[in-house]
């Protein structure tokens, strides 16, 4: 019997208007009252993440910025690893020559590049407010749980993606299109499972886990079954099972109605 369950957020359990359904919440009230466990792990930060976990109702904690961060049901930090200095110059450096827009986050202040808002806002759903812009001069001065670069440039994304593999210090990914992640090498979303399973005293052959995208991978593979939407990138579904549904079609929510035989 499963007893956890955990979903990313964006093209997957919210629609393409960034919307919870009201079929999916019943879902998740129904599971709840069964003992379920329910857990979102989002890219998004805390203030991204912390509005759906509200909608839903949850009790339980939020993986945020892809598992750098874990906060309780509260919204209290309870892990946090941040990203190398160095190793952020480094990633903003390369944003500069490979003409991508540099975007990151600590707790709820958000960074980007110098004289690029406008370019950031044309690649986000939500319009940037209270930001800092970092530059060659300042970018020491602050420290960072995720980088994001954007670019509409797919093929760069990929080949960066495999050069800052080649640090020991980060783990990055394609987590959208045009999103390239980088976080803390000891975090992903797979490994925040982990921990919350753990805590939990679940064996992790007792959690599901449903994403879309390649910063879900090691979720969906620790997990003890793993699905991928519908609407998923092709490279995951050759290796996860693939829902028949996409995220604007209630897949997460068919596909648990129908495991724990809920009456909808």
């Amino acid at each position: 019997m499963y007893k956890l369950i955990i979903s990313d957020l964006d093209g997957t359990l919210v629609n393409s208007n960034k919307e919870i359904s009201d079929y999916t919440k019943k879902v998740i009230d129904l599971l709840k009252e069964k003992g379920i466990h329910f857990v979102i792990a989002t890219g998004r930060s805390l203030s991204g993440a912390k509005h759906i976990h509200d909608i839903l109702n949850l009790n339980t904690e939020i993986i945020c910025n892809n598992g750098s961060t874990i906060y309780n049901k509260d919204g209290e930090l309870i892990f946090q690893r941040i990203i190398d200095s160095k190793v952020a110059t480094e990633i903003f450096e390369t944003s500069l020559i490979q003409d991508c827009i540099f975007f990151a986050t600590y707790g709820t202040q958000v960074y980007i590049g110098e004289g690029t808002l406008d370019l950031a806002n044309a690649f986000l759903h939500n319009p940037i407010q209270n930001h800092i812009e970092v530059n060659k001069e300042n970018i020491n001065s602050f420290i960072f749980e995720k980088v994001v670069l954007m670019s509409k440039d797919n093929d760069k994304l990929k080949k960066l993606t495999a050069y800052f593999n080649t640090f020991e210090e980060i783990n990055s990914f394609i987590s959208q299109e045009d999103y390239l992640d980088v976080v803390h090498f000891e975090t992903s979303k797979g490994k925040a499972l982990k921990i919350i399973a753990d805590s939990k005293n679940i064996e992790l052959k007792h959690t599901i886990a449903f994403g879309d995208a390649f910063n879900d991978y090691e979720m969906l593979k620790f997990a003890g079954k793993g699905l991928v939407m519908r609407n998923g990138f092709e490279d995951l579904k050759k290796e996860f099972e693939t829902l028949d549904f996409s995220n604007d079609e209630n897949g997460v929510a068919k596909y648990l109605a129908e495991v724990f035989n809920l009456s909808i």
